[in-house]
């Protein structure tokens, strides 16, 4: 029939639902005359349409079907002078038929898109670009994120030979030609991880998959994605880098790797225990580590292990470990508390063995011991040997009756003391390379003034840095000091009820601001006061002396009293 001929012509690829249905509606109508007064309804779900004439409508006929689980439903009514015949039946019955056929072919249609759109969405959001060949008509379609994927701006056109050569010559271009043939060729499909060399220049790895389609025994499209894998690949191999270098440190490294329970038992331990105790890893299974460490190190150790607090790392200073030959090693390492770690559960142990340079490390603590005795014992015999000295200078100053002699025996016992406290501080301060000289000032200078104490009373005033100077040094610049406040307190003062002595050290001299620097407000020098052509023994040391320790020395005098002032030498101050 014409009129059912229509029907099946409606283009179901182009028109909507809702034109689908006003169209049919209007063709059913048609196919009575128009004096019988027919009126066509179609609907589906909320859509519908009426074509025909309006009338009484008395006579009625209503059929549908199913179209996407929902029903298509066409109804006609006529006047009362017309009844439905067998003919009107069939032509109602197919015409509603092929609508709902047609409805349904739209909606699949329609839902086919939108599942495309949602693939193509979830493929932009994971940067997954399509390409598809037309083996055919020969012509390579990339989408744009294909284009982005292989490094191209989007106006670029790709073809077979080039995408070919997009691959890294070698092992990825071979691979990649081999599975487009073979999926070509053989219907395998492939899927694929390979590097390119992208349209930008760089190394990229590429996740390629390949599927075939075919007609007929011929393959007539070829069709797939790719993605930029370069990411993960990268994360993989950083991943399979560090796991092989951690694999090589447990395994071949010279520190021992334990886990052990909270009781203290081994339940793990790494190869390297081979390497540090000749044991193993097998070995340690059953056994609790304090069981195996040495009587006098096991509270001390047992203390660190139960105080340990969550993810905390401590050392663990050197203690012995009984190995396989039951000999006693020293080991040493830290512990980490990961007893609360899922992948861990327990204490963490990494241990080396320090046995030789435990070993060493007590021979040479014996040997400074005996240093140190034996130091102790040149310092009481130097000590005894110059109280003796003092001793012996003392009876003989005693008996002295000639005042210029017994001057000359106390100096002399002056200077013992110097030499004596020079040793006295060097065993105090166990500093055998240099000594701080701004406290040997203090003290030297509060030892003479007690020593040759007078009728005047004398203050000390003191502006000392602090200045480190070799111990080589250190007695020659004492005496030094010695020979000029001696000579202040016994000529400076005199028919004076008071006086003053400065004493002024610092490290860091200028032109006029010399290292040294001892001055009085005495009496002063005579006019003619010459100390390299002075017969006094005390000056003439000074000037010895000086001449090994400073760049220069010089006293001045005036009314207001006596300066004395030096510079000491490079050599002097390069205690370093």
């Amino acid at each position: 029939m014409k009129l059912i001929h229509e029907i099946t012509q409606l283009n179901d690829y182009e028109l909507s639902v809702s034109d689908l249905i006003r169209n049919a509606s209007h063709l059913i109508s048609k196919f009575w005359p128009e004096q019988a007064g027919v009126l066509v309804s179609v609907s589906f779900d909320d859509i519908s349409h009426h074509s025909g004439h309006e009338s009484s409508n008395t006579e009625f006929y209503k059929t549908g079907y199913e179209a996407g689980g929902l029903p298509v439903v066409v109804s006609v009514s006529a006047e009362s002078d017309h009844h439905f015949n067998e003919d009107d039946t069939y032509f109602i019955e197919t015409a509603c038929m092929l609508v709902a056929s047609k409805i349904d072919r739209i909606l699949s249609k329609q839902r086919i898109q939108e599942e495309q759109e949602l693939i193509d969405k979830a493929y932009q959001l994971a940067h997954i670009g399509t390409w598809e060949y037309d083996m055919i008509n020969h012509e390579l379609h990339w989408s744009d994120i294909t284009k982005q994927v292989h490094g191209f701006e989007a106006d670029y056109h790709p073809d077979v030979e080039s995408t070919i050569q997009l691959f890294k010559e070698g092992y990825h271009r071979e691979t990649f030609a081999k599975a487009a043939y073979d999926a070509i060729e053989h219907e395998i499909p492939f899927d694929v991880e390979l590097k390119i060399i992208s349209g930008k220049g760089d190394e990229r790895w590429i996740r390629a998959t390949g599927e075939p389609e075919y007609a007929d025994g011929q393959c007539i499209r070829f069709y797939g994605i790719s993605q930029n894998v370069t990411g993960r690949r990268k994360a993989e191999e950083d991943l399979e880098l560090n796991e092989r270098r951690f694999k090589a440190l447990v395994q071949n490294g010279m520190d021992m790797i334990a886990i052990l329970d909270e009781e203290g038992n081994y339940t793990y331990a790494s190869p390297a225990s081979k390497n540090v105790l000749n044991l193993p890893p097998e070995y340690f299974m059953d056994k609790n580590a304090f069981d195996l460490i040495h009587q006098d190190d096991k509270d001390r150790l047992y203390t660190l292990f139960t105080s340990l607090s969550n993810n905390e790392t401590v050392q663990i200073n050197p203690f012995r470990f009984l190995n396989n030959e039951k000999q006693w090693r020293w080991l040493e390492g830290t512990i980490t508390n990961l007893s609360n770690d899922p992948a861990v559960k327990g204490y963490v142990v990494n241990t080396r063995d320090i046995t030789e340079r435990q070993i060493k490390h007590e021979q040479i603590l014996d040997s400074l011991r005996e240093k140190e005795t034996l130091l102790s014992e040149i310092h009481h015999r130097i000590k005894n040997n110059l109280s003796v000295l003092v001793t012996m200078l003392h009876l003989q100053a005693s008996d002295e009756q000639n005042e210029a002699v017994l001057d000359r025996l106390l100096d002399s016992i002056a200077r013992i003391h110097t030499m004596a406290s020079i040793h006295e501080q060097l065993y105090q301060t166990k500093n055998y390379a240099a000594l701080d000289f701004s406290e040997r000032l203090k003290l030297l200078a509060q030892t003479i003034k007690k020593t040759l104490q007078t009728d005047v009373e004398v203050e000390l005033v003191f502006n000392c840095q602090p200045l480190s100077i070799p111990v080589e040094y250190a007695l020659t610049c004492s005496l030094v000091v010695n020979e000029v406040l001696t000579n202040v307190f016994k000529h400076a003062f005199s028919g004076m009820e008071k006086g003053r002595v400065n004493l002024d050290l610092n490290p860091e001299a200028a032109e006029d601001k010399p290292h040294l620097k001892i001055s009085d407000n005495g009496v002063g020098l005579p006019s003619n006061f010459n100390p390299t052509e002075s017969d006094s023994l005390g000056l003439s040391l000074i000037d010895m002396l000086s001449e090994q320790i400073a760049e220069d020395y010089s006293f001045s005098s005036s009314d207001k009293g006596t300066v004395f002032t030096l510079t000491f030498s490079k050599e002097v101050l390069e205690s370093d």
